[in-house]
């Protein structure tokens, strides 16, 4: 990839990441306002409620003590019988008078709605009415006709003796608060999109300034020896824009010295001090004369000359070829390291495996008594697998003899097995036990992690390998994977 690629690849990513907390921030905003409204909708029908709970307690009240009966709750049916629909009319609220067991003594309530009219107080409601400490009670429900709040609370007689549990079924009303919220969205999302129009000037002015620096040294912080020589750079005449990705390369310096720390002391097993030891060879190489030029441009760097820009440049063009180098070197062996980190889907195993059995039109050769089973696996880790069996396989092949690959698929319970076979000159007994150490290879064009990657992506997915080699016969590789029911299936 070009050099200028990478600058613009940087800078719109930057772009992007700014709209999108942009448009999160916004996102939140309504989000809270909405909340507020519906909460202050509530407040506003519960203090409305309030008031008409006590207007109507008021008005029973001054019937109680009007009547020429005793006030006893046997009473309250035939007190309040002539008097209960013209305290509801006043009121504009239907209400209902129960026992103190709960039971119903006399409701406001007549015609169509009596078939709802709820006859009995539960019990737990009224244990809670009785914990109050001012005895009063609200419960808020939701139904098809809307949001209701059921007030409960005791009527008493003049002995402040309660004798009675009123209750009120009040219908919460929010017409004006909704109103006032579709208005409130209405206008601010006429100014976000202003500022959204905006924000897209000024990220990408911004986003473009910065890359404008970091497009010149970010490379840099790749350029050290892992083994030898982790010292720091110091600043003394590199423009302001660089200070920031100097301290990223003295941070990475340190986080390279405690994974070279952490990577001594797997050299109790012998393949990872080999690995170890490529891997520091391989680097070690570029990295000599790119410390050398680095130091060099430190103390020879003049930023006042008049070409200072053509110089960083030039700089930053010159390392960038000895840097893809290392960073193929780590990435490969970062992916070694990533191999457990899985992207799980749900897809036909049995279709993954023919798109790699298609890749060697010649040589392999593709069984299956299913074309689909489908389970959970991460697509590219697992083809991966099969790609390096079948040229470990291919590798394998006798000198006077036209290699063939065999990959056979079948179902067995609620598990996958993926046979590869060859008819090469299988694998001896004395290195049978270590085919699945990683371990770097001699060969220039290979890194001797190929089994061990397959064994990782297998156990990675919860899976077993077996292997059986006949000597001058072949060899097989048995993957075992468990078959996983999609997540929303019982």
């Amino acid at each position: 990839m070009e050099f200028s690629k990478i600058r613009r690849s940087l800078r719109y990513k930057i772009f992007i990441y700014m709209l999108l907390i942009l448009m999160l921030s916004s996102l939140v905003i309504i989000i809270v306002s909405v909340i507020q409204y519906k909460e202050e909708a509530k407040d506003y029908n519960l203090r409305r409620l309030a008031r008409k709970e006590q207007a109507l307690r008021q008005s029973i009240n001054l019937v109680l003590r009007r009547t020429i009966f005793p006030v006893t709750t046997e009473n309250i049916p035939v007190i309040l019988k002539d008097e209960i629909h013209h305290i509801a009319n006043i009121h504009n609220l239907n209400f209902e008078l129960y026992d103190l067991d709960g039971r119903l003594l006399i409701s406001s309530v007549t015609g169509f709605g009596k078939d709802t009219l709820m006859h009995f107080v539960p019990p737990d409601i009224l244990s809670q009415l009785a914990k109050t400490k001012d005895k009063k009670l609200k419960i808020e429900r939701k139904s098809v006709r809307g949001d209701f709040i059921s007030a409960y609370s005791y009527i008493t007689d003049l002995k402040y003796k309660p004798i009675a549990v009123l209750h009120i079924p009040y219908e919460a009303r929010s017409e004006f608060y909704e109103y006032e919220m579709q208005e409130f969205l209405a206008r601010i999302g006429k100014v976000y999109i202003f500022l959204i129009i905006l924000a897209v000037l000024i990220s990408f002015l911004i986003s473009k300034n910065i890359t404008k620096s970091l497009s010149v040294i970010s490379e840099k912080l790749k350029t050290m020896d892992i083994v030898q020589n982790k010292q720091k750079l110091k600043m003394e005449k590199l423009p302001e824009e660089l200070l920031p990705l100097i301290e990223a390369y003295n941070q990475m310096v340190d986080k390279l010295d405690a994974s070279t720390k952490q990577l001594i002391k797997m050299e109790k097993e012998s393949a990872w001090g080999e690995m170890a030891r490529q891997v520091a060879h391989e680097i070690k190489n570029p990295l000599t004369p790119m410390r050398l030029t680095i130091e060099h441009f430190i103390h020879t760097y003049d930023p006042d000359a008049p070409d200072r820009d053509i110089k960083l440049r030039q700089f930053g063009e010159m390392l960038m070829e000895q840097i893809d180098a290392l960073n193929r070197i780590a990435q490969s062996f970062a992916d070694y390291t990533r191999i457990s980190d899985l992207k799980l889907e749900y897809d036909n195993i049995v279709e993954a495996i023919r798109n790699v059995v298609m890749l060697f039109p010649n040589d392999v050769e593709l069984e299956t008594r299913e074309d689909e089973i489908y389970t959970y696996f991460d697509k590219t880790r697992l083809q991966q697998a099969f790609i390096n069996l079948i040229r470990n396989s291919i590798q394998a092949a006798k000198e006077d003899e036209k290699v063939k690959v065999k990959i056979r698929v079948y179902k067995q319970a609620n598990k996958v097995f993926i046979e590869v076979e060859d008819n090469g000159t299988g694998i001896p007994d004395e290195i049978l036990q270590h085919i699945f150490e990683p371990k770097f290879t001699t060969k220039s064009s290979g890194t001797g992690l190929g089994l061990s990657i397959v064994k990782k992506i297998v156990e990675s997915h919860e899976g077993d390998i077996i292997v059986e080699t006949y000597q001058g016969k072949g060899t097989k590789f048995i993957l075992i994977l468990p078959i996983k029911p999609k997540k929303n299936e019982v």
